[in-house]
């Protein structure tokens, strides 16, 4: 089988890279985009189809929550769990949609744990 596929999206490059990093080490197949526009390009392209999408909020030109509400529109999207990554408050009605929510700074062994089950869930 195949490894699963992970999408990170965080305009920090530090964060970004670290997790990029880290979830290849569990053997993720993973794709980093530095905003949402570019991850957006990425699944339209869709050469590359994530089994489950790590999502920052708090970017610039497009914020997480709009491309959040924009992947909720799209059929075969919709059904990418998405997992919230944010330092600052999430807005109910995307934590309603989100597969969870996790609080930077990580908890790496909660990290996994749900990285584990938003694949498992596909």
């Amino acid at each position: 089988m195949s490894a699963h596929k992970l999408l990170i999206i965080d305009d920090d490059d530090d964060i970004r890279e670290s997790l990029v990093a880290l979830l290849h080490g569990e053997g993720y197949d993973v794709n980093g985009a530095r905003n949402a526009l570019d991850a957006l390009t990425l699944l339209a392209q869709g050469i590359f189809v994530p089994d489950a999408i790590l999502l920052d909020l708090f970017m610039p030109a497009m914020s997480g929550e709009q491309f959040d509400q924009t992947i909720q529109r799209h059929p075969a999207w919709s059904k990418i769990p998405v997992i919230i990554c944010s330092a600052g408050p999430v807005p109910p009605e995307i934590a309603a949609t989100a597969f969870a929510v996790l609080r930077k700074p990580f908890d790496l062994d909660r990290l996994l744990h749900v990285v584990r089950a938003a694949c498992a869930s596909r």
